[in-house]
């Protein structure tokens, strides 16, 4: 057996010591995401559509008096509380603004709310699934965060 190189060994555990730090900041940005969907989440039963959207220049997420800004009745997805990634992924995929459907329903969905709706075909009913679906993946496993 070789004894490795110090400069392999160096690399080899400045990688170990960048993928805890990664991961503790997945963890902390689930942390603050999970805080910020249990404390802003919409009455059981109410319409976010009701709620006018935020403006557009409004703080979002963790606001300086140590609240959080409010996701029900948002109009763009990256005033969710959604990881970084998805809102890039979204963004990269040109999903800035959310339909009707979309607004009714993810901030019920990403409560764990069960969530029944109905709309016509190409409304953005997929997208307003696989949001949650990814933020409880993200969440459980640690995956993309």
């Amino acid at each position: 057996m070789r004894k490795p190189n110090s400069k392999e060994f160096h690399k080899k555990q400045l990688r170990k010591l960048r993928s805890k730090e990664f991961r503790k900041k997945q963890i902390d940005e689930i942390n603050l995401l999970n805080s910020w969907i249990q404390s802003q989440k919409p009455e059981s039963g109410s319409n976010p559509m009701s709620v006018p959207p935020l403006p557009n220049n409004s703080p979002v997420g963790r606001l300086a008096d140590g609240t959080f800004s409010r996701y029900a009745g948002v109009a763009r997805f990256e005033q969710l509380p959604i990881s970084k990634n998805i809102k890039k992924a979204l963004i990269r995929s040109k999903f800035v603004s959310m339909t009707d459907i979309q607004r009714a329903s993810l901030p019920h969905a990403l409560c764990g709310r069960d969530v029944l709706g109905a709309s016509k075909t190409g409304s953005g009913k997929t997208l307003a699934f696989i949001i949650p679906v990814s933020v409880v993946l993200i969440s459980v496993f640690g995956l993309g965060a």
